[in-house]
């Protein structure tokens, strides 16, 4: 080939013979001006016959041809003019070569009109991405095997642990003997902390998959932090220790923050401050800093303690899923180690943290911090406050339930848990049954389990508010043993009016009630006293619906 103004000197062909890339030119006219030796590797038969005087269009279909030699008539065009096009166009132009190997050609058109195309095989990164993808995939299936494994567990255990929570709640409001009373309060606690343990599980994994909302709402801060001082008093008395709350001056009334997640991380600090804690006693501070110009506030909650202590090499330790400082610590105050680990996940979600300062044998100070917004003082009557004890609180008597579950023990807790308040309780073991017996009796409330053989609760559901009577109106309490992130949300979507996670609490219970009193009927051959007349105080019975989020 003789040198002209557009060839480049011999010297340079040989040079970029010596490129791993492929790299071709072509005239304005796209007749060939070169192509190196990897580039004729990949792509033998285009260039040899364009170096014998085929045009380019034409050496691109038998390449094609020699490829794909079964391709028909409209799909071999359809190749052709692709390829074709990403030349004129310069474009990137993506193929597989004989040897199976995956090139990926980026064209580029230069000032003179030559057009320049640079052919990189990526097969390897095809490989990876695909091994990527694939493992991807394998994740989101383990992922989804895993919370579908903890759904399922978490309805099996829930629904024996509801026996077991439902007649030892029960059992407390009976008249017992000193040593009777110590047992019953004995399998409470121990019942409880059973599902502290499968709360924090659920929790862990709905964080882990990304599944865990913070929903802020407007609270008067020294209340909501205040109750902790009543709620966590008598612990702190049976071990001999003292507890204290104090808040800074400069705290503001009103601030909106996730109430539930930030009393989780509280009550997961201040319960173990009283655990670690022999002597001495625990003092909750409540500090403020300072307000951005769109009203954020970072809220910071000091719980000192004047216990064990941690050395300076365990302290990270503690906020490790299943870890605690060593391994007498687990021996001796026992504890799964999620808490911590949760608290501070839940935090940095909110915006904040939790920090640790603490030396062997001194004590501790865990810090959680998180973002809060300034909030204008709530409309009268929505603040929230308490109301204990709760079965003094409420009076049903005059109100007709239906519990519909296929499980007996369920059915008994329910019972249990309804009739000391003056229900006159319905049962049915089927969907069907509960049909039947509304079509035969007036009902108030309906308590309907979501997992019955034969009609489930949806379905039920489903045949009450399309039934046209005057039953289709009735209230209809979702009690499941359904507890993973977003069942709340479905089942209200379904049509529910309310939503209960076995097992069934007595704060729970009251707190579903409380919201629908409303909706209720009152008839008035039995209004001695209906719901609608319980007997309390103006604040408290408007705030009365937000309880569950306060205990």
């Amino acid at each position: 080939m003789t040198e002209t103004a557009s060839t480049p000197p011999e010297t340079d062909w040989r040079s970029l013979d010596k490129l791993q890339a492929g790299f071709t030119v072509f005239r304005p006219d796209l007749s060939l001006l070169f192509a190196n030796k990897t580039a004729r590797s990949l792509w033998p038969i285009m260039y040899s016959s364009m170096d014998d005087g085929a045009s380019l269009f034409d050496a691109v279909g038998l390449q094609i041809r020699s490829l794909f030699p079964r391709l028909n008539e409209a799909t071999f065009q359809v190749r052709q003019s692709l390829v074709m096009d990403a030349i004129r166009k310069c474009s990137d132009l993506d193929m597989v070569t004989a040897t199976g190997r995956h090139v990926v050609t980026t064209y580029s058109r230069l000032d003179d009109g030559l057009v320049v195309g640079i052919a990189h095989d990526v097969t390897d990164l095809v490989k990876r991405e695909v091994t990527l993808k694939d493992a991807r995939r394998d994740a989101v299936t383990a992922s989804e095997a895993k919370s579908e494994f903890l759904a399922t567990m978490s309805h099996e255990i829930r629904t024996p642990l509801n026996g077991v929570i439902g007649m030892s709640e029960a059992l407390q409001h009976r008249q017992l003997g000193a040593v009777e009373r110590e047992m019953v309060d004995t399998i409470v606690d121990s019942s409880h902390t059973m599902l502290v343990l499968l709360n924090d599980i659920l929790d862990m994994s709905r964080i882990e998959a990304g599944r865990l909302d913070i929903n802020p709402v407007v609270e008067n801060v020294r209340e909501r932090i205040g109750w902790l001082k009543r709620t966590y008093t008598p612990i702190a008395r049976k071990k001999g220790l003292t507890l204290e709350v104090v808040f800074d001056p400069q705290l503001p009334e009103f601030l909106a923050f996730d109430t539930i997640r930030v009393r989780q991380c509280i009550d997961n600090l201040v319960f173990n401050a009283l655990k670690f804690t022999s002597k001495g006693g625990v003092t909750i501070a409540v500090m403020a800093g300072g307000m951005s110009r769109d009203g954020r506030i970072t809220l910071t909650v000091h719980v000192c303690d004047t216990g064990i202590g941690i050395a300076p090499e365990q302290r990270e330790r503690v906020f490790s899923s299943f870890e605690q400082a060593d391994g007498s610590t687990s021996q001796r105050f026992g504890g799964s180690g999620l808490g911590l680990a949760i608290s501070r996940k839940l935090a940095r979600l909110m915006g904040g943290d939790i920090t640790c300062t603490s030396e062997p044998g001194e004590g501790s100070v865990f810090s959680l911090s998180f973002e809060t917004r300034l909030a204008d003082t709530p409309k009268e009557g929505t603040a929230s406050l308490r109301v204990s004890p709760l079965r003094e609180t409420f009076s049903l008597k005059g109100i007709r339930a239906l519990v519909a579950d296929d499980n007996e023990i369920n059915l008994r807790v329910a019972r249990a848990a309804l009739e000391p308040l003056g229900v006159e309780v319905m049962d049915a073991a089927s969907g069907q049954q509960a049909l039947d017996i509304l079509a035969r009796n007036e009902v108030d409330i309906v308590l309907l389990d979501s997992h019955m053989p034969g009609m489930d609760g949806p379905e039920t559901l489903k045949h009450i508010r399309q039934s046209g009577m005057p039953w289709s109106i009735v209230p209809v309490i979702a009690v499941t043993a359904d507890a993973m992130a977003g069942d709340r949300a479905k089942y209200l979507a379904m049509g529910m009016d309310d939503y209960i996670a076995k097992p069934i609490l007595e704060r729970d219970l009251m707190t579903a009630l409380s919201r629908i009193k409303s909706k209720l009927r009152t008839r008035s051959s039995r209004r001695s006293p209906a719901f609608s007349d319980i007997v309390l105080d103006a604040s408290t019975a408007s705030n009365l619906h937000k309880l569950l989020l306060t205990t």
